[in-house]
């Protein structure tokens, strides 16, 4: 019998005689309020992580690290030191922002003929990961606390171990053959030729080992030390490409973040190869649509249908002029001016579908709108400091963190070395002629936007999700339910979403919308594609509002992941 076959067989019957189901009950989002500081985060024992550090004497910053660190290790199959990301911070005494992309990085040789069909799950698909670069850079310039002191809860959780949710089961089955085609992989989640179960507890030494050496010797023992050596060794002898070469040369980078106005907010959003230009530019054309139109979606087709088509233009330009700003310019200016988006929103028809083709939709004309972004004062030198989940973080000075970190695909590559299991992210450039095309150390254009809402100069809104193609359709729903339709942040986490993207060919909605909505939605063209209530295709969003007439934070984690929010 098929070893794989075999081990997916006595997982149903586990799952059987345990009577464990996804649908045992309704998902519930999981909140909290308070007056000084707010953390939330994919697992509530990494939001706790962060409200520790808060407690501490810590700031934003700290918390975030401490928090991100702490996920890899009890979400090992969504993000970790194998991985990449980026973290929109917000300075509340200077009010200015500072934007750290530590996404991953193709090697100086890159594999050019990397083929996504047949090598994503192999350590052909893997990049060079940029998750202990950024952490430890964001620490050493914006955090208070000592590094050991924001990594010591990870490695204690390393070492001792984690209890294994649901959820985490589910996705784990889901890769089950990704994990057996890797032997150190399935090491970590298997025990006794058997996976890990509901209820039991996950420990990983050989992680809280590299964790230990991060806090003792910072990011050059994984970039330049015995860490890099190994992985790369083992990389290639798998027929991966990446060296130590490869590995000594990475860098985490500052950006400036882009930002638009949205009525009486200021929003901020990921500069390329990360795409907040495309949420932000949804939301400006999105801004120009009739008022009274502005009608929740689950029962409103005309409301669907116009952000449909302002996220089909803006995946449009995306695909055309946005990529790995160190290798390509990229139009970002252009891209969130107020003048392109109305230019954008002027080809809608707002009585029915333009493109009967999605791919037909044309690009714009950005250029025509760019001017050169104001540059302030230097962010800072990295090179001095240093499936995707989502942190957010507020602390008691009005600091403020917008994080996102990824392993590509849930278990990433599915390849994994010295407990460190590694990305994916080869697969996020295009196999099709494109600026996104892999290159020499370039990063590919991803779709996470960590975003933080200003009013009046203070935060009032930190917001980001998992997702990976339905990020910014799932973000721009959340914010104008928010913002347009003044929804609480729970109503607005429990509202049914749906997405489209310009090469998916169909619409796909959860079934909690309106059957009216579903019926005139088909009458104007759409093909709908009706998925369950709360499925996770619809990413994890971890949400902070400012909540003025109570003067309290409100922390809301999607019920979709094992989240959490934690307030002081």
């Amino acid at each position: 019998m098929n070893p794989f076959k075999n081990v997916y067989l006595k997982c149903l019957l586990i799952t059987a005689l345990t009577g464990f189901s996804a649908a045992i009950a309704a998902p519930v989002a999981k909140t909290d309020t308070a007056a000084k500081a707010m953390v939330v985060a994919a697992h509530p024992d990494a939001a706790l992580v962060g409200l520790e550090m808060l407690k501490t004497g810590g700031n934003a910053v700290d918390a975030a690290v401490a928090t991100a660190f702490m996920i890899g290790v009890v979400e090992p199959h969504a993000s970790g030191l194998g991985g990449g990301g980026a973290m929109l911070i917000y300075l509340k005494k200077n009010k200015d922002f500072r934007y750290l992309d530590y996404y991953m990085q193709t090697s100086l040789h890159p594999d050019t003929a990397y083929n996504n069909k047949k090598d994503l799950y192999s350590p052909r698909s893997i990049c060079i990961p940029g998750v202990p670069a950024g952490l430890i850079s964001a620490n050493k310039l914006y955090g208070r606390l000592p590094l050991k002191t924001v990594i010591a809860p990870a490695i204690k959780a390393a070492r001792d171990g984690f209890v294994i949710s649901e959820k985490f089961y589910t996705n784990m089955l889901d890769k089950l053959d990704v994990i057996l085609d890797n032997p150190a992989t399935q090491k970590i989640f298997f025990k006794d030729d058997f996976p890990l179960s509901v209820g039991d507890t996950l420990k990983n030494p050989q992680l809280a080992r590299v964790l230990e050496m991060l806090a003792e010797k910072g990011e050059d023992y994984f970039y330049r030390g015995d860490f890099a050596r190994q992985a790369a060794r083992e990389i290639q002898q798998r027929g991966g490409y990446l060296t130590a070469e490869d590995f000594a040369h990475y860098r985490a980078r500052f950006r400036h973040a882009l930002r638009t106005s949205y009525g009486k907010y200021k929003l901020f959003s990921a500069p390329p190869p990360q795409s907040g230009a495309t949420l932000l530019e949804i939301l400006n054309i999105w801004e120009n649509a009739p008022s009274e139109r502005s009608v929740d979606f689950a029962s409103c087709a005309r409301s669907t249908h116009l952000l449909c088509e302002a996220i089909k233009r803006a995946d449009a330009d995306r695909y055309a002029y946005m990529a790995d700003p160190e290798a390509f310019k990229v139009p970002s200016a252009g891209l969130t001016a107020k003048e392109f988006a109305r230019r954008r929103f002027a080809d809608i028809d707002p009585e029915k579908i333009k493109y009967a083709d999605n791919k037909k939709v044309p690009a714009g004309r950005p250029w025509l709108f760019e001017k050169p972004l104001k540059e302030k004062k230097k962010l800072g030198d990295s090179e001095e400091g240093a499936h995707t989940t989502q942190i957010s973080v507020v602390d008691a000075q009005g600091n403020a963190v917008s994080l996102t970190q990824t392993l590509g695909h849930f278990f990433g590559s599915g390849f994994s070395s010295q407990g460190v299991v590694f990305n994916s992210s080869m697969s996020n450039f295009y196999s099709k002629p494109s600026i996104n095309r892999i290159g020499p150390a370039r990063r590919p254009l991803t779709t996470i936007c960590p975003t933080i809402i200003l009013q009046d100069s203070s935060v009032y809104a930190i917001i980001g999700t998992p997702g990976g193609g339905r990020i910014f359709n799932v973000m721009a729903q959340m914010i104008i339910r928010l913002l347009d339709f003044h929804l609480s942040p729970v109503e607005a986490m429990n509202a049914p979403r749906f997405s489209i993207r310009l090469r998916s060919g169909k619409l796909y909605v959860e079934n909690r919308f309106g059957k009216n909505a579903l019926g005139n939605l088909a009458e104007l063209g759409y093909p709908v594609k009706v998925l369950d209530s709360f499925t996770p295709y619809f990413g994890g969003v971890q949400l902070i509002i400012f909540n003025k007439n109570l003067m309290e934070w409100v922390g809301v984690s999607d019920p979709r992941r094992d989240g959490g929010a934690a307030g002081l």
